[in-house]
């Protein structure tokens, strides 16, 4: 199937679109696969991660999000959750409240706080680390620009990419598809942006389901796909050939992305699917067909 998926890239590349999600590629179920139980998998951002720490202030807090997506954010706060305060990577230094992050788009930023100026120390915090696999290494690889979107990506050896998506200056989106995973996926705005295992960046807009309704879909060229909702999260299962596959993805924080042939399903984690078809001029949002 990676021959087929190969073959057929070059006509994602004259779209455009920015998302954020990981990938999943299957094949038609065999007999025996098909009468075996169900199987769910919960699909969970780990490239964003926070903490709350003490303010120096007496009776305020910090909240610290590093995110591998927009870089790290420090959120000064009131009791009630109120924020009075922010330093990210639009603003890392803010003198009158005494608040500042060092190397904010780095692997390991620092968060530091002081109540005076002048020649008063900074008391500095780490970020909350990421994982490896959140970290852009290697070498550029690749400049791919989408509108205001510009995409680097980085290869760091075999099948180890990486891409910042950058806009107006600023960072805005990561990818990087995971060992076990054949693509990655962002969406910014109504644009989805997709990283492959191979290196490769394809963008598409819209073809996007306006909101969330329980159900079965078909997509352009006969795919369907069923919608359900478990425990607050949204999941998606896909047909592949004809078949269903046993598997279903729930989006958590994360959008899905799935892929039979010439199909792409993505699956956002406020319930919306859109989708891409090789070979069809106009795209077309998912059609929901049943309950």
């Amino acid at each position: 199937m990676r021959t087929t998926l190969r073959a057929a890239t070059s006509a994602l590349a004259l779209l455009g679109a920015a998302i954020a999600a990981p990938a999943t590629a299957f094949a038609a179920p065999s007999p025996a696969q098909q009468g075996s139980p169900a199987r769910t998998q919960v699909v969970a951002e780990e490239c964003v991660k926070s903490k709350v720490i003490p303010s120096l202030h007496p009776g305020l807090t910090v909240k610290l999000t590093h995110s591998a997506h927009s870089g790290a954010k420090a959120q000064l706060r009131d009791a009630s959750g109120k924020v009075l305060g922010t330093v990210d990577q639009s603003k890392p230094l803010d003198l009158a409240r005494g608040l500042r992050i060092d190397g904010v788009l780095s692997g390991a930023p620092v968060f530091k706080q002081r109540t005076q100026g002048g020649d008063t120390p900074w008391t500095a915090t780490a970020f909350p680390k990421l994982s490896k696999d959140c970290d852009t290494a290697g070498s550029l690889y690749s400049t791919t620009k989408y509108g205001s979107l510009t995409v680097k990506t980085y290869k760091a050896g075999p099948q180890l990419f990486s891409a910042h998506i950058v806009e107006n200056g600023k960072r805005v989106g990561f990818l990087n598809p995971a060992p076990n995973a054949y693509q990655d996926v962002v969406k910014i705005g109504q644009r989805y942006v997709r990283l492959t295992v191979d290196g490769e960046i394809h963008s598409w807009t819209g073809a996007t389901t306006v909101s969330p309704k329980l159900g079965v879909y078909e997509v352009a060229g006969g795919t369907k796909v069923r919608l359900v909702k478990k425990d607050g999260l949204y999941g998606v299962q896909m047909t592949s050939r004809g078949a269903w596959s046993n598997w279903t993805y729930f989006a958590k924080g994360k959008s899905v992305i799935l892929q039979s042939d010439n199909t792409i399903v993505v699956l956002n984690a406020n319930g919306t699917l859109s989708n891409y078809v090789y070979g069809i001029a106009r795209q077309t949002a998912p059609v929901w067909t049943r309950a």
